[in-house]
Parts: structure tokens; C-alpha cells; sequence
């Protein structure tokens, strides 16, 4: 009769260290591949929600130019940044398009209207609702990583100013592109070279962050 060789105790404890090991290796970069993943799913969904809400909008006031000027002369320049005007402008044309949870307008919290979406992400908006950025997740207002865990849109279909005002014009919300963008991705004014830019290279490359992306450690 054959008798089956149970493992040592020894040989258990090599072979739980060699699963530690691996595990050790390989977890990390299976944490950041989700984060990435939530980063890109987050950022497609909001570009697509407030640009459907945009749109709804533009329809009641003639076009997107039309609207684009309402926003602008919502409040005077002196209130364009302050959470009232961001607030007044967010209840009458956006809050019945966005699934949000809660607002989150305290000055000590943080310096913008915001409010906090059904996903986890936080939505803000500043200078008469035309400058929009996306927290990843609320704890990114008190740790914010431009590119990483907060994202930047602008909404300036009548034009901007510099090189962005031909990416801009004519459309909804877009990514925030820096005023000399010449175009490039690492020239010395290409994309790669602001964090402020990373919301353009990720919508680029299909709403992926590309493999060489600069601005995630």
C-alpha cells in the first residue's frame, strides 16, 4: 500500500513565503491599475453627464454661445468665483440634469461651489460655472493631486484666450488646456508639460491614461 508524503513544515513555510513574495510584487500594481480604471470611468462619465446637461440648456437660450453668454453675465466679475454665483447658476441650469447627493459650499472645506455626485466624485464650479473640476473622491479636496485625484474642464464656447480659445469654441465642456499649448505633447508648451493639462492627454488617448502618463506618482 502507498503511502502519500505530507509536506513538512518547512517546506509549508517556503511556500507560503514564495505566495507572500509574489503577492507582495504584484499587488501594488493591481491597486493602481484599479485606481486608474475608476480615475477613467469617473472622468468619461462626468465629460458625457455635464456636457448632456450643457446641451439642454443651450436649447432654452438659443445655442451654446447664447448660454455661454448667459453664464457670463449670471453675476458681475468681482462674484465670478465666489460659492453664491457658482451656487445660483448650478441650481437654475444644472442641478435637474446632475445626479448629485449633498453640496458642498463651505469656504473652510473648500475655496469653490461643489457638490457631491451619486459616484463618489465631487463635481465644482467656479467663474460663473465656466471653470469645472472633478475630485475623484471627497477625500482628494484635502489632498489634491492635479491629475491624479482632481481633473480640470472649462466651458468657453464663445472663445478663450491664447492658443486654447480654437479647442474651445463652438463647443461644450472640454478638457482645460493651458493658454500656449502649441499643440505637441512634451515639447517644452506641449500637454505633458502641465499637470493642469492632464484632463486633454487622458480624453486623447480614448479616456485611457497612457502608459507614459507624467503626472501619477
Amino acid at each position: 500500500m502507498n503511502k502519500k508524503r505530507a509536506f513538512t513544515l518547512a517546506e509549508v513555510l517556503i511556500t507560503l513565503g514564495i505566495i507572500g513574495v509574489v503577492a507582495a510584487l504584484t499587488m501594488p500594481s493591481l491597486i493602481e491599475h484599479h485606481q486608474k480604471q475608476v480615475v477613467e470611468t469617473k472622468l468619461k462619465s462626468f465629460y458625457s453627464i455635464m456636457n448632456q446637461a450643457i446641451q439642454i440648456a443651450s436649447i432654452d437660450e438659443g445655442g451654446l454661445d447664447e448660454f455661454n453668454t448667459t453664464l457670463a453675465n449670471s453675476c458681475s466679475d468681482a462674484e465670478a468665483a465666489s460659492i453664491e454665483c457658482n451656487k445660483a447658476i448650478y441650481e437654475k441650469y444644472f442641478k435637474n440634469h446632475l445626479k448629485s447627493t449633498s453640496y458642498i459650499d463651505n469656504p473652510n472645506e473648500i475655496d469653490r461651489f461643489a457638490v457631491a455626485l451619486t459616484n463618489g466624485a465631487i463635481a465644482s464650479f467656479k467663474y460663473k460655472c465656466r471653470d469645472i473640476g472633478l475630485y475623484i473622491n471627497k477625500d482628494a479636496i484635502k489632498n489634491t493631486r492635479v491629475g491624479k485625484n482632481y481633473f480640470q474642464f472649462a466651458f468657453y464656447s464663445t472663445g478663450a484666450s491664447g492658443n486654447r480659445s480654437k479647442y474651445f469654441k463652438g463647443k461644450g465642456m472640454e478638457p482645460y488646456i493651458n493658454g500656449d499649448w502649441d499643440g505637441t505633447t512634451k515639447g517644452s508648451k506641449g500637454l505633458y508639460s502641465d499637470s493642469g493639462n492632464a484632463t486633454k492627454i487622458i480624453q486623447l488617448n480614448n479616456w485611457k491614461i497612457p502608459k507614459d502618463y507624467p503626472f501619477w506618482e
